[in-house]
This record gives structure tokens, sequence and C-alpha cells, in this order.
């Protein structure tokens, strides 16, 4: 049933009020929130018919309205139609400043500045590194025999090693080598490199050894076959009432302990945006919600970063959260340091 712009207002400020508060909220309440002329009738009516079309309980007779599950996602779809804010999080760009950096070490941070932000549990899934492609492979020689092997991504990983190489080559031996590595891999997934039958012969026999070498290392760095899953700020859900009982809990920690699946429902949703999971019928524990949003690095898609909580999630918080993480990792400017790059210009005319 379509609601009428009066039941929707009034359910979306019953929603706003629950999160604040997590306590039941009063038909009384509601008229002081309303902000134009309503009778105290007009607002009993309208919570008796969304409480009997399924959008609120009263958990006792004498007690206010909470509301249920399809509350919350018509509540999360005006969120997400709506103009999208961002909450700038201090501290993040810090953690992208440098150019060269374990992706793994990024996450880990950018996992504990989202649950910082918001306070809830975040998670951040990274995806299995056999989709991830090789940009170029570069051989530096660091000693006689020995050479650096630096594999640059297009996630920005970065996986170095030391190998040993032939001796006694020559002077250009180690830049053809990087020539022909760099012709066999370049623009290849993992995947691709692994399963491509490449013989090494004729001119390009001086380099078969490097060559296994350099197989051997990407084979160990895709090795593993799950996404990697990271959990940061568990102890958080300790904070929201919903979670004080002992059973409450367990079940949340059990959602979290199971990586295999929090990363299957993390990245489900393939190809969306943002997405929203709300309680047992999205596959969730009960009174659990997740947002998750794509992120990406130079403009390939890394994985999926997102928030577990309360159904009485802070959506519009955590919305605009996950949306400034986008932002940063996508490399967009800052507004903020827009502004001070204007107010130096201005300064120096």
């Amino acid at each position: 049933m379509e609601l009428s712009s009066r039941k929707r207002k009034i359910l979306g400020l019953l929603v706003e009020r629950y999160i604040k508060t997590a306590e039941p909220v009063s038909s009384g309440e509601i008229k002081s929130l309303y902000g134009e002329e309503i009778s105290s009738a007009t607002i009993r009516s309208e919570l008796a018919a969304l409480e009997e079309l399924g959008y609120l309980v009263q958990p006792h007779v004498s007690a206010g309205r909470i509301p249920t599950e399809p509350a919350y996602k018509l509540y999360v779809e005006n969120v997400l139609a709506g103009e999208k804010k961002e909450i700038r999080v201090a501290g993040l760009r810090d953690y992208l400043g440098k150019k060269i950096v374990e992706i793994e070490d990024v996450v880990r941070n950018t996992a504990r500045v989202i649950s910082d932000a918001t306070n809830y549990t975040s998670v951040i899934v990274i995806k299995n590194t056999d989709d991830i492609r090789i940009r170029e492979v570069k051989l530096v020689e660091v000693d006689v025999g020995r050479a650096l092997v630096v594999i640059i991504t297009d996630s920005g990983v970065i996986k170095d090693n030391i190998i040993e190489i032939p001796v006694n080559m020559g002077s250009g031996y180690v830049s053809a080598a990087n020539d022909v590595i760099n012709d066999l891999f370049g623009g290849k997934t993992l995947s691709e490199i692994k399963s491509q039958n490449t013989d090494i012969d004729g001119e390009m026999s001086p380099y078969h050894d490097i060559f296994d070498k350099i197989i051997n290392l990407l084979e160990e760095y895709a090795s593993v076959r799950h996404d990697k899953v990271f959990v940061e700020g568990t102890s958080k859900m300790f904070h929201h009432p919903e979670f004080a009982e002992i059973s409450s809990a367990r079940e949340f920690i059990t959602l979290l302990d199971e990586k295999e699946k929090l990363g299957e429902l993390m990245t489900a949703d393939e190809g969306i945006e943002l997405s929203v999971r709300i309680g047992k019928p999205d596959g969730l524990n009960g009174n659990c919600s997740m947002v998750t949003a794509r992120y990406s690095i130079g403009g390939a898609e890394i994985g999926k970063a997102g928030v577990i909580g309360p159904e009485r999630m802070d959506y519009d918080k955590v919305v605009s959260v996950l949306h400034y993480i986008q932002k940063v990792f996508n490399g967009e400017d800052d507004p903020d340091d827009k502004e001070k790059k204007n107010g130096e210009i201005r300064k120096r005319k």
C-alpha cells in the first residue's frame, strides 16, 4: 500500500527519534516534532494505521511505538534517495598519503577509522587476489646475483621480494629481463598469468630462471583463494542497548566470527554502489543491519566497505561516512582542500 505523505513524515520522525533514544516513541513526541499544526487525535489515528500496516509495534499497551524492519527499509529508501551527504573523517587521507603501500595496511586503518566515525562495527572485504590485474613488474639489481622484484597491481598493492639471478650475464641483462617479463605479464590478471602456457625458448631462454621465480612469487601471492575480511570495533556493539542481553550479543559475535558468511553477505550485491540489509529476511542475525559500499583505488574496484550495527542504526550518518570513504579512495578532491587552495590564491592576489 502506498503511504500518504503525512504517514511517511510521521513514520520518518518516529524512526529518527527511536534511532536517537532507543525508547518507544509516544504520539506526544511526534506532535512536538511534526513542525506544523496537527491534532493529537490525527497523530494517534495515523500511528494506529501504520501499526496495522506492519510498520510499527507497541511493546506494551501504555507504551509508545517502535519501528519494524519494513519501517527501517522505507526510511533507508528515503535516505538513499535524498541528496548524498558526506561526513569528513579525520585522519583517513593520512593513511592514503603514500603512493607505495600495502593495501592491507590501508584497509585495516580505514576499517578502524570507519568504526570510530560511526561508533559501530566496521567490515572491509578485499576481493580475491586472482581478480587483481598486474600493471608492471620491476626488476632492480641490488647486488651481484641478486635483484629486487616489485609487483605493481591495479589496486595499488605492491609486493617485493629479493630473488637470485644468473651472474656474469652482462650489464643489460636485468633491463632486458625486465622488458620480457612485462611483455608477458603486463595487463593480465593473476589467474590469467597462472593459466597461460608460455614457452621460454630461443631469444628468451636466458630469462627462464627469472621467469620461473616470478611465477612462483605470483602464485604465492595469489594463494589466498577467498576474499579477505577485516573487522574493527567489535566491542562497540556493547554500547547499544539491543546487545545488552547475552543471547543478542552472542548472535552478533557469531556473525562476526563466521568470516566466510560475512564476506558472502558483503559481496552478494554485486554491481550495487551502496546496499542495505536489515534483519533476518536479509540474511543477518536478529536485530542487525548492514550497510555496504563499493570502493576503488585508481578506478579499479578493490572490494566492499561496510558497517554492522543494530536495526536502530543511524543510517544517515553511516551512508554519509561511507560516501566520503568512497570519494577519498577514488582520489576525488576534498572540498576543504579546494577552499584552502582558493584562499591561498586570494591571498597571493
